[in-house]
Protein backbone atom coordinates (compact mmCIF):
# COMPACT_ATOMS: atom_id res chain seq x y z
CA UNK A 1 0.00 0.00 0.00
CA UNK A 2 1.04 3.43 -0.94
CA UNK A 3 2.14 5.99 1.83
CA UNK A 4 3.17 5.82 5.44
CA UNK A 5 1.60 5.55 8.89
CA UNK A 6 0.16 8.53 10.60
CA UNK A 7 2.33 7.32 13.49
CA UNK A 8 5.82 7.41 11.55
CA UNK A 9 4.38 10.88 9.67
CA UNK A 10 4.45 12.40 12.94
CA UNK A 11 7.55 11.69 13.74
CA UNK A 12 9.32 12.77 10.20
CA UNK A 13 7.18 16.32 10.91
CA UNK A 14 8.52 16.20 14.79
CA UNK A 15 4.53 16.65 15.39
CA UNK A 16 2.21 15.04 18.04
CA UNK A 17 -0.02 12.13 16.54
CA UNK A 18 -3.19 13.94 17.65
CA UNK A 19 -1.27 16.91 15.48
CA UNK A 20 -0.74 15.02 12.49
CA UNK A 21 -4.38 13.81 12.31
CA UNK A 22 -5.55 17.46 12.56
CA UNK A 23 -3.76 18.23 9.77
CA UNK A 24 -4.95 15.30 7.88
CA UNK A 25 -8.14 16.21 8.86
CA UNK A 26 -7.66 19.95 7.45
CA UNK A 27 -5.89 18.75 4.15
CA UNK A 28 -2.55 19.15 5.02
CA UNK A 29 -1.83 16.05 4.97
CA UNK A 30 -3.23 13.47 1.83
CA UNK A 31 -4.95 10.37 3.42
CA UNK A 32 -4.62 7.49 1.10
CA UNK A 33 -7.85 6.42 -0.07
CA UNK A 34 -9.16 3.26 0.99
CA UNK A 35 -6.41 3.02 4.12
CA UNK A 36 -7.22 1.32 7.48
CA UNK A 37 -5.59 2.33 9.74
CA UNK A 38 -5.21 5.58 8.12
CA UNK A 39 -1.93 6.03 5.90
CA UNK A 40 -0.64 9.36 4.24
CA UNK A 41 1.01 10.34 1.06
CA UNK A 42 4.88 10.61 1.37
CA UNK A 43 4.15 14.10 -1.18
CA UNK A 44 1.87 15.65 1.23
CA UNK A 45 4.49 14.77 4.42
CA UNK A 46 7.64 16.39 2.50
CA UNK A 47 5.14 19.36 1.67
CA UNK A 48 3.75 19.82 4.72
CA UNK A 49 7.66 19.59 6.25
CA UNK A 50 8.66 22.58 3.95
CA UNK A 51 5.65 24.48 4.72
CA UNK A 52 6.21 24.11 8.31
CA UNK A 53 9.96 25.06 8.40
CA UNK A 54 9.36 28.08 6.05
CA UNK A 55 6.54 29.34 8.64
CA UNK A 56 9.17 28.79 11.73
CA UNK A 57 11.78 30.49 9.70
CA UNK A 58 9.46 33.48 9.05
CA UNK A 59 8.98 33.48 13.01
CA UNK A 60 12.67 33.06 13.80
CA UNK A 61 14.43 35.56 11.69
CA UNK A 62 17.60 35.22 13.53
CA UNK A 63 18.44 30.88 13.12
CA UNK A 64 21.74 31.75 14.91
CA UNK A 65 19.53 32.89 18.58
CA UNK A 66 17.54 30.26 18.30
CA UNK A 67 20.26 27.74 18.42
CA UNK A 68 21.90 29.22 21.37
CA UNK A 69 18.63 29.31 22.81
CA UNK A 70 18.21 25.60 22.16
CA UNK A 71 21.34 25.04 23.41
CA UNK A 72 20.98 26.90 26.92
CA UNK A 73 17.90 24.51 27.44
CA UNK A 74 19.51 21.37 26.61
CA UNK A 75 23.41 22.15 28.10
CA UNK A 76 23.00 24.32 30.97
CA UNK A 77 25.61 27.26 31.16
CA UNK A 78 28.82 26.57 33.35
CA UNK A 79 27.69 28.22 36.86
CA UNK A 80 23.64 27.81 36.25
CA UNK A 81 21.77 26.46 38.23
CA UNK A 82 19.44 25.55 35.60
CA UNK A 83 19.65 21.69 34.90
CA UNK A 84 17.97 20.45 31.56
CA UNK A 85 15.66 17.32 31.95
CA UNK A 86 18.27 14.16 31.13
CA UNK A 87 17.92 12.06 27.98
CA UNK A 88 15.54 12.24 25.57
CA UNK A 89 13.23 13.85 28.12
CA UNK A 90 15.68 17.49 27.02
CA UNK A 91 13.45 17.62 23.70
CA UNK A 92 10.34 18.25 25.55
CA UNK A 93 11.28 21.89 26.56
CA UNK A 94 12.95 22.53 22.83
CA UNK A 95 10.05 25.15 20.98
CA UNK A 96 8.23 23.71 18.60
CA UNK A 97 10.12 25.89 16.09
CA UNK A 98 13.19 24.71 16.51
CA UNK A 99 11.74 20.96 15.40
CA UNK A 100 10.47 22.31 12.08
CA UNK A 101 13.79 24.12 11.38
CA UNK A 102 16.34 22.11 12.63
CA UNK A 103 14.60 19.00 12.32
CA UNK A 104 14.33 16.04 14.74
CA UNK A 105 17.24 14.46 14.73
CA UNK A 106 20.03 17.16 14.62
CA UNK A 107 18.11 17.83 18.17
CA UNK A 108 18.57 14.50 19.27
CA UNK A 109 21.87 15.03 18.20
CA UNK A 110 22.67 18.25 19.66
CA UNK A 111 21.13 17.33 23.01
CA UNK A 112 23.46 13.75 22.83
CA UNK A 113 26.44 15.42 21.47
CA UNK A 114 28.26 14.87 24.51
CA UNK A 115 28.43 10.95 24.47
CA UNK A 116 28.79 11.37 20.63
CA UNK A 117 31.93 13.07 20.46
CA UNK A 118 33.11 9.94 22.50
CA UNK A 119 32.43 7.71 18.97
CA UNK A 120 32.11 10.06 16.88
CA UNK A 121 31.23 13.15 15.30
CA UNK A 122 27.83 14.54 16.10
CA UNK A 123 27.42 16.36 12.71
CA UNK A 124 27.93 12.87 10.91
CA UNK A 125 25.65 11.03 13.66
CA UNK A 126 22.63 13.50 12.65
CA UNK A 127 23.48 13.86 9.12
CA UNK A 128 23.35 9.53 8.63
CA UNK A 129 19.71 9.50 11.14
CA UNK A 130 18.56 11.97 8.86
CA UNK A 131 18.70 10.06 5.94
CA UNK A 132 17.36 7.47 8.05
CA UNK A 133 14.27 9.07 8.91
CA UNK A 134 13.98 11.19 6.11
CA UNK A 135 14.16 14.09 8.23
CA UNK A 136 16.50 17.61 7.44
CA UNK A 137 19.59 16.99 8.03
CA UNK A 138 22.19 19.35 9.44
CA UNK A 139 24.07 22.24 7.12
CA UNK A 140 27.13 24.35 6.46
CA UNK A 141 25.10 27.17 8.55
CA UNK A 142 26.33 28.57 11.67
CA UNK A 143 22.98 27.81 13.44
CA UNK A 144 23.76 24.27 13.11
CA UNK A 145 27.42 24.29 14.43
CA UNK A 146 26.21 26.22 17.54
CA UNK A 147 24.02 23.31 18.05
CA UNK A 148 26.66 20.34 17.07
CA UNK A 149 29.84 21.70 17.26
CA UNK A 150 32.21 22.16 14.20
CA UNK A 151 31.34 19.35 11.49
CA UNK A 152 34.32 17.23 10.41
CA UNK A 153 36.27 16.41 7.18
CA UNK A 154 33.68 14.33 5.95
CA UNK A 155 30.91 16.30 6.33
CA UNK A 156 32.87 19.22 4.86
CA UNK A 157 33.47 16.72 1.77
CA UNK A 158 29.60 15.92 2.22
CA UNK A 159 28.29 19.58 1.43
CA UNK A 160 30.91 20.26 -1.11
CA UNK A 161 29.71 17.19 -2.93
CA UNK A 162 26.36 18.60 -2.42
CA UNK A 163 27.12 22.15 -3.44
CA UNK A 164 29.12 20.81 -7.21
CA UNK A 165 25.80 18.50 -7.27
CA UNK A 166 23.41 21.65 -6.83
CA UNK A 167 25.75 23.39 -9.13
CA UNK A 168 25.43 20.83 -12.17
CA UNK A 169 21.90 20.57 -11.59
CA UNK A 170 21.25 24.30 -12.04
CA UNK A 171 23.60 24.12 -15.22
CA UNK A 172 21.62 21.26 -16.51
CA UNK A 173 18.41 23.03 -15.77
CA UNK A 174 19.49 26.25 -17.51
CA UNK A 175 20.83 24.23 -20.62
CA UNK A 176 17.48 22.74 -20.95
CA UNK A 177 15.75 26.10 -20.06
CA UNK A 178 17.89 27.48 -23.32
CA UNK A 179 17.06 24.72 -25.42
CA UNK A 180 13.64 25.01 -24.74
CA UNK A 181 13.40 28.90 -25.22
CA UNK A 182 15.24 28.63 -28.46
CA UNK A 183 12.94 25.70 -30.23
CA UNK A 184 10.06 27.86 -28.75
CA UNK A 185 11.75 31.10 -30.67
CA UNK A 186 11.92 28.53 -33.26
CA UNK A 187 8.08 27.57 -33.76
CA UNK A 188 7.05 30.79 -33.08
CA UNK A 189 9.16 32.22 -36.07
CA UNK A 190 8.31 29.31 -38.17
CA UNK A 191 4.28 29.63 -37.36
CA UNK A 192 4.83 33.52 -38.41
CA UNK A 193 6.48 32.83 -41.12
CA UNK A 194 4.02 30.68 -42.51
CA UNK A 195 0.86 32.96 -41.79
CA UNK A 196 3.17 36.04 -43.16
CA UNK A 197 3.67 33.35 -46.38
CA UNK A 198 0.29 32.52 -46.56
CA UNK A 199 -0.95 35.79 -46.59
CA UNK A 200 1.23 37.30 -49.08
CA UNK A 201 0.34 34.15 -51.78
CA UNK A 202 -3.60 35.40 -50.61
CA UNK A 203 -2.67 39.16 -50.89
CA UNK A 204 -0.69 37.99 -54.59
CA UNK A 205 -3.46 35.97 -55.93
CA UNK A 206 -6.34 38.53 -54.94
CA UNK A 207 -3.98 41.16 -57.18
CA UNK A 208 -3.41 38.83 -59.63
CA UNK A 209 -7.23 38.34 -60.19
CA UNK A 210 -7.69 41.92 -60.18
CA UNK A 211 -5.11 42.55 -62.54
CA UNK A 212 -6.46 40.25 -65.05
CA UNK A 213 -10.29 42.20 -64.52
CA UNK A 214 -8.82 45.98 -64.68
CA UNK A 215 -6.56 44.53 -67.35
CA UNK A 216 -9.76 43.23 -69.25
CA UNK A 217 -11.76 47.02 -68.65
CA UNK A 218 -8.02 49.32 -69.40
CA UNK A 219 -5.41 47.88 -72.02
CA UNK A 220 -3.17 50.16 -70.68
CA UNK A 221 -2.71 48.11 -67.41
CA UNK A 222 -2.27 45.37 -69.33
CA UNK A 223 0.65 46.64 -70.66
CA UNK A 224 2.24 47.97 -67.61
CA UNK A 225 1.40 44.28 -65.64
CA UNK A 226 3.79 42.78 -68.87
CA UNK A 227 6.81 45.48 -68.40
CA UNK A 228 6.37 44.47 -64.50
CA UNK A 229 6.49 40.82 -64.97
CA UNK A 230 9.46 40.81 -67.57
CA UNK A 231 11.00 42.66 -64.97
CA UNK A 232 10.54 40.48 -62.27
CA UNK A 233 11.73 37.46 -64.67
CA UNK A 234 14.98 39.55 -65.26
CA UNK A 235 14.78 41.28 -68.52
CA UNK A 236 16.69 44.76 -68.61
CA UNK A 237 15.20 47.78 -70.08
CA UNK A 238 16.45 46.52 -73.81
CA UNK A 239 14.51 43.29 -73.41
CA UNK A 240 17.90 41.37 -73.16
CA UNK A 241 18.98 39.01 -69.65
CA UNK A 242 22.04 38.74 -67.59
CA UNK A 243 22.86 35.43 -69.57
CA UNK A 244 23.18 36.98 -72.81
CA UNK A 245 19.80 36.13 -74.55
CA UNK A 246 17.96 39.46 -76.91
CA UNK A 247 14.55 39.80 -77.10
CA UNK A 248 14.90 37.52 -80.66
CA UNK A 249 18.37 35.42 -80.09
CA UNK A 250 19.19 33.14 -77.42
CA UNK A 251 22.55 32.58 -75.58
CA UNK A 252 24.46 29.91 -76.56
CA UNK A 253 23.82 27.92 -73.32
CA UNK A 254 19.45 28.09 -73.77
CA UNK A 255 20.07 27.86 -77.99
CA UNK A 256 21.47 24.01 -77.02
CA UNK A 257 18.01 23.82 -75.00
CA UNK A 258 15.92 24.99 -77.46
CA UNK A 259 17.96 23.44 -80.59
CA UNK A 260 18.00 27.16 -82.55
CA UNK A 261 19.35 30.89 -81.67
CA UNK A 262 15.89 32.00 -82.80
CA UNK A 263 13.51 32.81 -79.72
CA UNK A 264 10.46 33.17 -82.31
CA UNK A 265 11.02 29.95 -83.50
CA UNK A 266 11.72 27.98 -80.48
CA UNK A 267 9.19 25.79 -79.12
CA UNK A 268 9.97 24.40 -75.59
Amino acid sequence: MDGIPVAEAAQRLSMRPVSTYEAMRTGRLTRVPGSDPARVTLASVQLLADQRRLEAQRRRSDLCALARHVDSLLHAPAGSTYLPPPGPGALKIVPADAFAIFGRDVLEAAANRGWIRKDGCPTCWARMSAKVHQTFGPRDEAAFKILLGQPCAADRAHWRAEAEERRRATVRTESAERVRRTEAERTAARAEFRAAQSAAEAAASRLAGATRVLAAKDPAVAREAAVRARRQAGFTASGDLECGCTARRYCAQHAAVFGTTDRRAARP
